[in-house]
């Protein structure tokens, strides 16, 4: 049984890619006085092969070194044209999801990541950003080297430690979260809320390891960064209380908000966001009718 699915999933995914490379010129002819219904039939055949033979899950989460399952689905000349000129996308290939959950979204690394050894520079797709149009998030990384922090206006520099500036729907998720929290011991407090993008940006600048993206949930009112203790995680104390937290915060509400990383280990401690955020896409098929849209 597995060698036939296996045998199966081959002759799609090569369908898929002969498709992908025929588009172009089938694309071509159309314009040139085929029936409009044609193209359409092609465009959604094209879809649907490529949407079975590299389903979502073949490009979610990490392996064991941490390097992300990068997406290997063939696109056509005008697809990367499409994803270039709408969301910043100039490789495709260098697309995954963040996770193998229902609420994984697209993520994209403008290089290779070479997994736990080297943070790399990542962004989430369709997330609320200072990207202009038609500018790529590789042309976004060089504008940003070229500024300073004296370059953003004043109120990028200032720290939103208030859950009112929280989106009207998160705000009383992150209420309940504190108030469990602190009456189960943990002494937790708010160091930021929301951030505008500016302010995201601000902090990439700065630099420090602050941030390694331009793109946050804190910019949609739907993450909030927590200290716990002394914030200090030199200190066996602080760090064995922290861990305890984020193991807490996994587990309330039946897993309603995501963490960075682990429990035990995190590229970014404080950050807590809502599982269920809405920003973002959950398969390349739906980035691409976005994209047509």
């Amino acid at each position: 049984m597995q060698s036939r699915e296996l045998w199966c999933g081959r002759v799609l995914l090569a369908a898929a890619t002969l498709l992908t490379l025929a588009a172009p010129r089938a694309l071509a002819q159309v314009r040139e006085g085929v029936p409009t219904s044609i193209a359409m039939a092609l465009t959604g055949g094209l879809a649907a092969l490529n949407a079975v033979a590299h389903p979502p899950m073949s490009y979610a989460g990490r392996d064991a070194e941490g390097v992300p399952h990068s997406l290997t689905r063939p696109f056509s000349a005008e697809e990367r044209e499409l994803l270039r000129r709408r969301f910043g996308i100039e490789d495709p290939s260098r697309l995954y999801l963040s996770d193998s959950t229902q609420t994984g979204h697209l993520n994209y690394d403008t290089e290779r990541d070479p997994g736990a050894a080297r943070l790399v520079r990542s962004y989430r797709v369709g997330a609320a950003s200072i990207r202009r149009e038609g500018e790529s998030w590789e042309h976004l990384e060089h504008r940003l080297r070229t500024m300073r922090p004296d370059d953003f206006p004043w109120q990028a520099r200032v720290v939103d430690t208030t859950l009112a500036s929280l989106d009207s729907l998160a705000r009383p998720r992150f209420e309940r979260l504190l108030a469990a929290a602190r009456a189960a011991g943990f002494k937790v407090r708010v160091t930021e809320a929301y951030r505008s993008p500016e302010r995201q940006a601000f902090l990439m600048v700065k630099g420090g390891g602050l941030t390694f993206t331009a793109t946050s949930m804190h910019s949609a009112g739907h993450a909030v960064d927590l200290v716990v203790g002394d914030g200090d995680l030199r200190n066996p104390r602080t760090r064995s209380s922290w861990i305890a937290f984020r193991r807490w915060v996994a587990g309330f509400e039946g897993g309603r908000f995501r963490l960075l990383g682990t429990p035990e280990r995190s590229w970014d401690w404080p950050h807590v966001e809502l599982a269920d955020g809405p920003l973002g896409f959950r398969s390349v098929e739906e980035l691409l009718q976005a994209a047509q849209r």
